[in-house]
């Protein structure tokens, strides 16, 4: 975990001062002007406020990250089901279309340092806060967003690689003995994280681009979900839901405005919206990925989502298809004004995070209700599932249709319910079980012995 806590005592200030930040605008970036000990950033509400802004500016300011473009955990997921085709020269891409991803894999030990990197500016910015003499109401949102952070990137950390070090001290020496945590135990840590904050989190947040109560609701109820915690679930998706309608036209659910979004992450880059616009929409034959041809007809004639979400292209002889929810590759110049930030929680996968949980918790109504709601807004007629089992595949399928290419959805929610084997493993003829999770990289456990390898690695 080198990159984890390279140049400790580099200065905190020094990383989080480049950026000038106003109340809920953080993206004008600067060179910076001063060096300033840790403990003076968190006197001072302003810069303690762009060390919280920091976390999100590295989320979203370089083309090749965990979080959206090439080389995004998306991305991995998306290839490593049944989303993807790879296109990408990139050579450390083609791997997860095959499953046969090594622990030397550049793109896992890219994706692994950069999650952890921000976990420690999470753990910096709170240990800053409590020595810090902000007033209560000034300290406790800024400590409500490093606790759902810090969550957040650790629950991409166990969905992802299983096993994993939780993380909450800057102590160097700690960290890089790390051990692996059990699976259940960063989960519980990070339900713990996500009840703090919610406690201090604001109700709401202009443009949705800082978590919020809904925000940590929302997340909750998918990592509740994902721990076979349904009432939880049904719980925190209901209080979100109550607040966030559906969008009735689904070309404006990822625009900025949109009354579906819960958060979101601000562009900063100029001339570009996303990431992922800039990876997914093809303008010539393909260079990154496409959608595979299951997806694509995996879609019912009258879905309106395939017109609205995916869109093609042809060179005379051969067609492809790709995501289309983003609607914009790049910027006409840099100072086109943006109109989509990249999506993290949205209330439509909510209704289906409590339609799952109901028919688990035997409640098939209210379930069929729910996924009514979302097939409803895609020009689809009711669902014809009606027992317990025909109602999880056809929750299943509208996730597939609903979510795909977010958030590595498809991936993780075959991982969850226990049906990569069936699904996956019928198509791919590399496929092993122990595909399931990621390869914790060589690099790191050539740096800490105590870091253990995942089965079939």
């Amino acid at each position: 975990m080198k990159k984890i806590y390279n140049d400790i005592q580099h200065t905190l200030a020094f990383l989080l001062l480049m950026i000038a930040t106003a109340c809920e605008d953080f993206v004008t970036i600067e060179p910076p002007q001063t060096t300033l000990s840790t403990t003076t950033v968190f006197q001072d509400e302003s810069t303690a406020r762009a060390a919280v802004n920091r976390i999100y500016i590295d989320m979203v300011q370089y083309t090749q990250s965990f979080s959206s473009g090439i080389t995004s955990l998306n991305n991995m997921g998306g290839l490593a089901s049944d989303e993807f085709y790879n296109y990408d020269s990139f050579n450390d891409m083609a791997p997860f279309a095959s499953n046969e991803v090594t622990p030397f894999n550049s793109a896992i030990n890219a994706a692994w340092n950069q999650i952890y990197n921000l976990i420690y500016q999470a753990n910096a910015i709170l240990d800053g806060l409590e020595k810090s003499n902000l007033s209560a109401n000034a300290r406790g949102p800024l400590e409500g967003e490093a606790h759902f952070m810090r969550a957040y990137l650790h629950f991409l950390l166990v969905s992802y690689w299983g096993d994993v070090p939780w993380i909450e001290t800057t102590d160097y020496n700690l960290n890089t003995k790390a051990s692996r945590t059990l699976a259940s135990q960063v989960l519980g840590n990070i339900i713990s994280d996500l009840l703090l904050a919610k406690e201090k989190l604001p109700a709401e947040s202009t443009l949705r681009i800082r978590p919020t109560k809904s925000a940590t609701a929302a997340l909750l109820a998918r990592v509740y979900l994902s721990m076979g915690n349904y009432l939880e679930a049904e719980q925190q998706a209901t209080e979100v839901i109550n607040q966030f309608p559906l969008e009735s036209d689904l070309n404006t659910v990822f625009l900025i405005g949109s009354v579906e979004i819960i958060f979101q992450l601000q562009s900063i880059v100029p001339g570009f919206n996303t990431w992922d616009g800039d990876t997914y929409i093809i303008l010539s034959t393909p260079q990154t990925v496409v959608l595979t041809s299951e997806l694509i007809n995996t879609f019912e004639p009258i879905d309106m989502r395939k017109a609205a979400w995916t869109n093609s292209y042809s060179d005379g002889t051969e067609t492809w298809y790709y995501p289309f929810k983003y609607k914009v590759r790049r910027l006409p110049n840099i100072t086109s004004e943006k109109t989509e930030y990249q999506v993290v929680l949205r209330s439509a996968e909510q209704y289906l995070i409590r339609a799952e949980a109901r028919v688990n918790l035997d409640n098939l109504s209210a379930a069929i209700t729910d996924l009514n709601m979302i097939r409803s807004r895609a020009g689809l007629p009711t669902t014809l599932a009606s027992t317990k089992a025909e109602l999880l595949l056809a929750i299943e399928q509208e996730r597939r249709v609903e979510l795909f290419s977010e958030n590595g959805h498809r991936w993780l929610d075959l991982k969850r319910t226990g049906r990569l084997d069936a699904v996956i493993g019928t198509s791919k003829p590399e496929w092993q079980s122990t595909d399931a999770l990621f390869p914790i990289p060589q690099n790191e456990r050539n740096r800490n012995s105590n870091l253990s390898q995942n089965p079939g690695y």
